[in-house]
């Protein structure tokens, strides 16, 4: 099994990497590409790459089998590893791959072999477990996750974080956690189920700054942890120091090992700050940063000084202070469209220093996400993942549990219902708000109930596009500080929800369905064209634009390893591909 495990792995970002250079365009003058329904081939001075293409999908997706093959004149031999191929690469087609991001290509491949071991662990475990309860092995993963929920036994939206197990669909570093070593990784990763105790230190009070929606500085000791009043105090008591005169911080462990005791050992020591004794558990969602506090309605958004996929993963402080202004000042569209929440975020903190300091030492507290409806809650990335109950993706094992079998006509209804119920409120929020909600698979959660009824919960307000003159029509007192947030067209706010729900969400969707024989991919995007089309208000702003950009010839795609190679994590570099949700002759209305 682990050379199955180590072969999976390295296959995985070997056609990762191949899937970046074609739809990515990455390559030296001379370099020609082509392309077909069964090989993909790649040309330079007298060199070729290839490898066997099972099957396409829109976006530039491809799905390879077998090896890549490494080829010159009549010879040609396979190519033995990720790391033969990243040599290639370099020394053939002139790729140019950094030290630096060679290192972090291998370390993803090894994480993901970690990450393919547990999952197959974990799926032993609970099939022995089924059998020894005489439970039908058949048993549906909704039925089963519904059934544990009830009982108590699990958290349906925790436990679907852990099963993402792919990551970001296409990101050839979409397991890079560097420097975490493998010890770490298994400790802190979402995957890895771990039970993680956050630090809890204290800051004088003159040495933080706080945005409270609530009024109250002492949010994280009076609501978060106001069981830990009482200990605190003892703790504070021999040091002749008042609980009054401090504000409670939550720290990721990681973090405190690794960061706060070097960055911020004067204060440690003049006693500005105070490390305790005192944790309080959680486990990691998604984001990897963002904690799920165990039994209490929380989650908390923390720096953790690590490269996750392609970035170092702190909190700026200005996140801290828009996030929770942002997230009470949108709850006035829920009352008109049920079907989306935005999570609350009552309060943000950081360090009083400098900026770019206190993104290592600052927190954002966010209301546990929650959809109160029958069925199973999870978050949206894991529906294309595998479960470990019925080894189907997520949302198969949803169609199975609706209608007990998966035809197109249930697939074309189940991708109907959720791009109107998804993106009829976000066309909304640009149309009344100027703001595009960063609604992508890993930032929203899915309410799946009988009858394909859905619910949506975005979190996590920090990617958000704002068209401010749009905003500040209809929330005349708001300010935003964080200038990233800030679009300057509104072209670019509805160039952000077309990257986080039409690429990432319903494309991902429609990729996952194209592998069944009698699916017809158009026939997908036709019906999200249709609900798009439809949420789209005539009598409202920015309805000919909307129409102009989703519908257009060709679309903005990030290009992730391009710009890694270029280290240019903080500014986008782009490329354009078709639009499969194009119309042809566009007519303004």
């Amino acid at each position: 099994m682990e050379r199955n495990e180590w072969l999976l792995a390295d296959k995985n970002i070997q056609y990762r990497i191949m899937n970046a250079i074609i739809k990515e365009r990455i390559s030296p003058e001379g370099m020609k590409i082509t392309k077909d329904d069964s090989v993909v081939e790649i040309q330079y001075q007298g060199k070729r790459l290839t490898v066997q293409v099972k099957r396409k999908s829109a976006m530039e997706r491809y799905v390879f089998k077998g090896d890549i093959m490494y080829g010159r004149g009549q010879k040609s031999q396979p190519i033995e590893n990720l790391e033969d191929l990243l040599e290639t690469l370099t020394q053939s087609f002139n790729i140019e791959i950094s030290e630096r991001l060679n290192e972090e290509l291998i370390h993803s491949r090894d994480r993901f072999i970690d990450t393919y071991k547990h999952f197959n662990n974990r799926q032993s475990l609970i099939h022995q477990s089924i059998k020894f309860s005489k439970l039908p092995e058949s048993l549906n993963f909704i039925s089963w996750l519904q059934h544990l929920q009830d009982s108590g036994i699990i958290d349906d939206l925790s436990y679907s974080e852990s099963l993402i197990v792919e990551g970001h669909p296409t990101h050839p570093l979409t397991k890079t956690k560097l420097p975490l070593n493998k010890n770490e990784l298994k400790a802190y990763a979402p995957e890895f189920e771990k039970v993680i105790p956050l630090k809890i230190m204290l800051i004088e009070k003159n040495h933080i700054v706080t945005t409270s929606m609530e009024d109250d500085e002492q949010y994280i000791l009076n609501r978060v942890i106001p069981e830990y009043r009482h200990q605190l105090n003892s703790f504070l008591e021999p040091l002749n120091l008042n609980l009054e005169d401090y504000r409670v911080m939550i720290v990721h462990p990681w973090q405190y090992d690794h960061t706060i005791g070097g960055k911020f050992s004067q204060w440690i020591a003049s006693k500005i700050l105070i490390p305790t004794p005192f944790t309080v558990e959680s486990k990691a969602t998604l984001s990897f940063r963002t904690m799920d506090l165990i039994h209490k309605p929380y989650h908390v958004k923390l720096p953790v000084n690590v490269q996750a996929t392609s970035a170092v993963r702190t909190v700026s402080t200005v996140t801290t202070v828009d996030g929770p202004k942002l997230s009470y000042a949108l709850q006035g569209l829920l009352d008109q469209y049920p079907g989306l929440q935005v999570a609350m975020e009552p309060f943000g903190a950081y360090a009083d220093v400098d900026s770019d300091l206190a993104r290592q030492l600052a927190c954002i507290i966010r209301q546990k996400p929650v959809i109160f409806e029958n069925g199973s809650t999870v978050v949206t990335a894991s529906l294309v993942n595998p479960n470990p109950i019925d080894r189907k993706a997520i949302v198969d094992s949803y169609l199975e549990w609706l209608e007990t079998e998966i035809t197109i006509d249930h697939i074309k209804h189940f991708i109907a219902t959720y791009t109107q119920t998804l993106v009829q409120p976000l066309i909304a929020y640009i149309q009344d708000y100027g703001i595009a909600l960063e609604a992508h698979m890993q930032n929203t959660i899915v309410n799946l109930g009988p009858n394909y009824q859905m619910k949506f919960l975005v979190r996590d307000l920090g990617g958000s596009r704002i068209d401010l003159d749009t905003l500040q029509q209809k929330v005349t007192n708001i300010e935003v500080t964080n200038e990233s947030l800030l679009a300057q067209s509104i072209e670019e706010v509805i160039a952000k929800f077309q990257h986080a729900v039409v690429q990432n969400q319903l494309a991902e969707l429609i990729h996952h369905f194209n592998q069944y024989e009698d699916v017809k991919e158009e026939e997908l995007f036709d019906i999200v064209r249709e609900e798009i089309d439809l949420a789209i208000d005539d009598d409202k702003s920015h309805a000919d634009i909307l129409r102009k950009v989703l519908f257009g010839p060709t679309i903005t795609v990030k290009a992730l390893l391009s710009m890694r190679m270029e280290n240019k994590v903080n500014k986008y570099l782009n490329t354009q591909i078709e639009n499969h949700i194009k119309i042809s002759v566009y007519k303004m209305r």
